[in-house]
């Protein structure tokens, strides 16, 4: 892609910066892994409609309610690594598909789209106790927040702290052109204002968060930057953060020792 990009903007630049901007708009779809199949046996599966999208919707076990909310590119089915221990909790798992991602509708979506989808998922639970969150899913859920929502804890694992961290990284991935780079800013500004950027910070949004919050990010991590959680860390009323190394941005939802540190603090604060 990276080659088409460098060979056909030149000749074609219009349909080459509206390529580039739907590209952006448009989730890799990825298959649950093996592993996670087994979990979808024991799943209570739904469909919840959010104007024209059926949403997926998972839930595990009973009792107060852990959220998990995936990240770009990623599927409900990623909290599995979680199910076993906070279901022998005494906790109810639920995650969902958001749009143009895993079992639900849509080929493209945006963060405000999947924020509405978040709501509507939100509005479905009853004894809502934490929120586990993954890469761009905790940028997210902090422009969802409110003081209002009865939460006792929140986890956020490799959280991007603005949305410039997706956008660079998008851009240096498919080695993008300036030309293209501006008219993508240009478009997103004018199809979802000036202060995009502003409104989905964490660094901005994250102020709000009145409670204790786990920042959980990797030293390796090459999607988002280990930088950005320390960030995010400084703005926090009561934060706290833990660092691993060598799990990367998506193999650290896996890890055995990292879901119990987070069971345990979900399950004491």
């Amino acid at each position: 892609m990276r080659l088409m990009f460098k060979v056909l903007t030149p000749v074609f630049p219009s349909l080459m910066n509206q390529f580039a901007y739907n590209l952006w708009f448009t989730p890799m779809r990825t298959k649950a892994t093996e592993k996670e199949q087994d979990f979808i046996k024991s799943a209570r599966a739904d469909f919840l409609k959010v104007k024209d999208f059926k949403i997926r919707v998972w839930s595990w076990g009973k009792g107060p309610t852990v959220l998990f909310i995936h990240g770009w590119g990623g599927r409900g089915l990623q909290v599995s690594a979680f199910i076993e221990t906070l279901c022998s909790m005494g906790f109810n798992v639920v995650s969902f598909d958001m749009p143009a991602h895993g079992e639900s509708d849509g080929k493209r979506t945006n963060g405000f789209e999947i924020v509405e989808v978040m709501n509507e998922v939100v509005k479905q639970i009853e004894n809502f106790h934490s929120v586990i969150t993954h890469s761009f899913g905790g940028m997210l859920f902090g422009y969802y927040y409110s003081p209002q929502l009865s939460l006792k804890n929140i986890v956020m694992i490799c959280p991007p702290a603005t949305l410039h961290t997706a956008f660079d990284q998008f851009i240096t991935t498919l080695q993008l052109p300036q030309s293209i780079q501006e008219y993508m800013l240009k478009m997103l500004e004018r199809n979802f204002g000036q202060d995009l950027f502003e409104r989905l910070s964490l660094l901005q949004n994250g102020t709000k968060i009145t409670q204790p919050v786990l920042l959980v990010h990797d030293r390796q991590d090459d999607v988002v930057p280990y930088q950005d959680s320390q960030d995010i860390m400084k703005i926090l009323q009561q934060g706290t953060l833990y660092e691993t190394n060598e799990l990367g941005h998506r193999k650290i939802l896996y890890d055995k020792a990292l879901i119990e540190r987070i069971s345990h603090f979900i399950s004491k604060n």
